[in-house]
Parts: structure tokens; C-alpha cells; sequence
């Protein structure tokens, strides 16, 4: 397999003059001020202010004859900053665990607070007809009903606090879906890893999954029955309309080998509306994690199957049960803000958020985003700490972001 990766890559090259080329370039900073109970601040000795630039640019280049297509995407990243530096204290203070069979970043340091990244995200050949689709490389796929949270989708799935329209990781995968004259569909994945960096590729690692979607009457529904690192998952996924409210609902149902986990589940609705001449949106959504645990548990003490599926960014929070709420308001045509809120309903503490759009022309815009912690150390956004007696607390710090984009 590790031969058919890079043989896939010199064939996407050697088919350049098939493809169009696209161009994402960005320039950013980012600034947050940790207290001087954070870990962050651990890991530095002060709780000074943490900064960074970047700039960036993303190539993605697509293209193929008839049915057979190609898509790969190339990351270039540097950044500057005590920003950086502290996230190779972090990288050296956790071990990695595998989201990928290849590891196909380069990290290239440039003295103490800069850094030079590298990434082949996306690297994929798909053959399509009418009925079928195959698709073989580093790619990437969105399951699940969440707005804000997302328990049926199993393979590298956002942040609940993710802004922006940036790019979901791609893995190593093969994909293959079978439509039917009803509309209705059948998608299978199956997504390889080592168990650690560098190893062979090992079933209690890799994903398998096989997801079938339909309409019942005025109901879409989606079940999905997987093997995900070794521990066996359903989920079952509604999303409709009811009284001019869409709504969505989800349950995921966790087998695990070392035991049974709580399900996890979710119900959004969503709706429009209006603020004086202002178009908005707006949704609310409740989310139990089945793997959660109390607040006052440290980090040290949470449950293996917790720390696992955190240790592989499928959850993000220790919290057993949250409440989001946001939505978008259109202040014109160019302007666009996003307020959020992700609150626990066990101690009230939250991540409040304002996220902002600027559209300055047809291929370029600025965006900005405020996100401010609010809860007392030992609250699940104030900080759990790091061990029962530690004194340490692992939380968010408010944190100031902006960033221009420019598409060619």
C-alpha cells in the first residue's frame, strides 16, 4: 500500500496537463493571554502572551479524462512566534497517536519561535458512473447530523469551536458509494493506520465502516454500522422539518472491547429569520457525550475510553453534557458575523464566541474571531486540572484571531 501512495503521486504529476491548478493564499495572526494556573503557562515558566503570524498558501490542482478524476492539494505554512514554541513544548509533552497511514507533513524549524510546514493533504483517483463511485487516496469525508458537535463522524471530524471555511484533514482512504434510482445510497470507507508512528498498518487502528441513507416520507435517515479502532459503533441519523423548523437528530451507540460506553446523542433545530433589515440564522444544540465524565475529574483520572477517543480528536470536551447555541447575521452583502456560545450544563462555565467576515472582492476576504472562556478553574471551559493535586489547570485562554485569504 505504502508503494500504490507514492505511485498514485507521481501519477497525479505525471497528469498535470490534464488538471487546472487553484491557488489559496493566507496571512494571519493570533493572540491569547493564558492565566498563570494554565498549563500553558507550565510548560513556559511565565504566562506571558502567546502570539503568532503565518502566512500560507494551499495548491490544489484537479482534473482527469471522463470517468477516471484526480485531486491533490499541497499546504505550505511558516510561522512566527513564542506561539510556536510553545506548540513544540506541547508536541514533546504528548504522544502521538496515528490519524493517518502515511505521514506526509514535514516540519522544518527555524530557530526557536519559527517553523516551515509542509503537507500533501489531499492525493486521491476516483473512477465514477452513473451509479458508482470509487475514490482511492489521502481524502476526506463528512458524516453525522451535528451543527456544532459531531459523534457519528468517525474519521478526522472538526472542533466544535472550528470557524471558518477551512479545509477538513485529509487520511489515507478507500471510498466507495452506490447510488440508487431513489436517491437513496450506500457509502463504505475503509481507512488504514499504524498504531504508532512509523508501524504497520494494524486493525485495532484503522476504521471500517458502511453507511446506507434514505428518505422516509418527509424524513431523511442515514445508519451507519462501523469498526473504529477496534471497538464496534451504530449510528442512526434523522434530519427533517417540522412547524418551519429543521431539526436533526443523532444517537451512536459505542461496543467497546474493553466494555459498554454510554451511547452519545444529539438534537439540533435550526430556523431563519430576521434582525430589523439584518437576515439571519440561527440553531441550539444539545449533545450528550457517552464517553464524558464530571468536571472535577482531572485530566490524569479520566477514563481510558475517554482519554482514547480524545487522544484521537474524535472528542474534544470530558464533559458528558453541552448546550450550543449561534447562529449568522447579515449586517450587508460583504459583511457576515457569526456569534456562538458552547456552554456545560453540569457547572454553567462556556467558550463564548464572535467570529467576523469581510468580503473585499469576488476571490479575497478578511475574517476575525473573539473567543473567550468563562468559568472558574476546575470547570469544564474554566480548566480541569492536570492531576487531582496539581494545582495546573488545562483550559482554553482567550484568544484574538485574524486572518486575510486571497483564491486565484
Amino acid at each position: 500500500m505504502r508503494a500504490t501512495s507514492f505511485s498514485l503521486i507521481a501519477l497525479l504529476t505525471a497528469t498535470s496537463a490534464y488538471a487546472d491548478t487553484r491557488y489559496k493564499t493566507e496571512f494571519g495572526f493570533n493572540y491569547s493571554n493564558p492565566d498563570a494556573t494554565s498549563y500553558e503557562a507550565s510548560l513556559r515558566g511565565n504566562y506571558d502572551p502567546v502570539s503568532s503570524v503565518s502566512s500560507g498558501a494551499r495548491i490544489m490542482t484537479d482534473g482527469g479524462e471522463g470517468d477516471v478524476r484526480f485531486e491533490y492539494h499541497i499546504n505550505l505554512a511558516y510561522s512566527e512566534g513564542n506561539a510556536v514554541s510553545l506548540l513544540k513544548l506541547q508536541e514533546a509533552s504528548s504522544t502521538v497517536v496515528p490519524s493517518t497511514m502515511f505521514d506526509l507533513t514535514h516540519k522544518s524549524n527555524l530557530g526557536s519561535n519559527g517553523r516551515l510546514t509542509t503537507n500533501l493533504d489531499r492525493a486521491w483517483l476516483s473512477f465514477t458512473t452513473e451509479s458508482t463511485v470509487i475514490k482511492i487516496g489521502r481524502q476526506a469525508i463528512t458524516w453525522g447530523q451535528g451543527t456544532v458537535f459531531h459523534p457519528g463522524d468517525f474519521v478526522a471530524p472538526f472542533s466544535p469551536n472550528a470557524t471558518g471555511g477551512g479545509f477538513k484533514p485529509g487520511v489515507e482512504m478507500v471510498y466507495g458509494q452506490y447510488l440508487f434510482d431513489s436517491g437513496a445510497d450506500i457509502q463504505a470507507i475503509y481507512v488504514p493506520r499504524p498504531e504508532t508512528v512509523g508501524g504497520d498498518v494494524s486493525r485495532d487502528a484503522s476504521t471500517f465502516a458502511l453507511r446506507g441513507s434514505t428518505s422516509l416520507g418527509m424524513i431523511d435517515a442515514a445508519l451507519t454500522i462501523a469498526e473504529d479502532r477496534g471497538d464496534q459503533v451504530a449510528a442512526l441519523g434523522l434530519s427533517g422539518s417540522l412547524a418551519g423548523l429543521g431539526w436533526k437528530a443523532e444517537v451512536v451507540d459505542w461496543a467497546l472491547a474493553s466494555g459498554t460506553a454510554d451511547p452519545s446523542w444529539l438534537v439540533s433545530v435550526m430556523n431563519f429569520g430576521s434582525l430589523g433589515e439584518w437576515n439571519t440564522t440561527y440553531f441550539a444544540e444539545y449533545y450528550h457525550n457517552g464517553f464524558g465524565t464530571t468536571p472535577s475529574t482531572s485530566y490524569f483520572d479520566l477514563p481510558i475510553p475517554l482519554k482514547k477517543r480524545m487522544s484521537t480528536g474524535q472528542v474534544f470536551y470530558a464533559g458528558t453534557d453541552f448546550l450550543a447555541l449561534g447562529g449568522s447575521i447579515g449586517v450587508s452583502p460583504d459583511i457576515g458575523l457569526t456569534p456562538s456560545a458552547i456552554i456545560s450544563l453540569e457547572d454553567r462555565s462556556a467558550i463564548l464566541g464572535l467570529a467576523a467576515n469581510v468580503t473585499i472582492g469576488d476571490n479575497a476576504n478578511l475574517s476575525f474571531s473573539l473567543f473567550k472562556p468563562v468559568g472558574a478553574d476546575g470547570t469544564e471551559f474554566g480548566g480541569r486540572q492536570t492531576t487531582s493535586t496539581s494545582g495546573i489547570y488545562d483550559g482554553a485562554s482567550p484568544t484574538i484571531s485574524f486572518t486575510a485569504t486571497q483564491y486565484f
